[in-house]
């Protein structure tokens, strides 16, 4: 039997930061709740967003609904070195000064609590100090390799 990873249920989010007059966001679907107030990610090295999280000490986390897959896959496909993600996406911030998506299901504004290094990832856990919940009747969009072209 061939092993699978995609059997495994995860949403879709837009993970963003801003510092330094720059601002950055990806889609990761590595996202889950460790506390009541904390969430755990897991960013790449080769992230520019991830060095932006670092720096800023924050990072906005927007949860993407089911309609919201163009959306994914533009956040994902492209480096925010390259390109300015947010150009023509609605979005505004909160406590930190993280973008928070406007049109997505909920978005938490959370400070970076505690970093892991994990080879070439980092394991971040933030604490939400801003929560907002947009679209009561949206479905959460779930990750599906085949949806993404992978």
């Amino acid at each position: 039997m061939e092993l699978r990873y995609d059997m495994l249920v995860e949403g879709v989010y837009v993970v963003a930061a801003q510092h330094g007059g720059k601002r950055g966001g990806l889609a990761l679907a590595w996202a889950t709740q460790v506390a009541k107030d904390r969430f755990l990610i897991c960013v790449g090295s080769q992230s520019a967003t991830r060095d932006l999280i670092l720096a800023s000490g924050a990072f906005g986390l927007s949860v993407l609904g089911r309609d919201q897959i163009a959306l994914a896959a533009a956040f994902g496909d492209r480096s925010s070195r390259e390109v300015d993600k947010f150009a023509g996406v609605p979005f505004h911030t909160a406590v930190t000064g993280s973008p928070l998506l406007d049109n997505c299901v909920a978005a938490y504004d959370c400070r970076v609590e505690t970093v892991f290094d994990h080879e070439t990832h980092k394991l971040i856990i933030g604490r939400v100090v801003a929560a907002e919940r947009f679209r009561d009747d949206s479905e959460r969009l779930i990750y599906r390799q085949e949806d993404y072209g992978h």
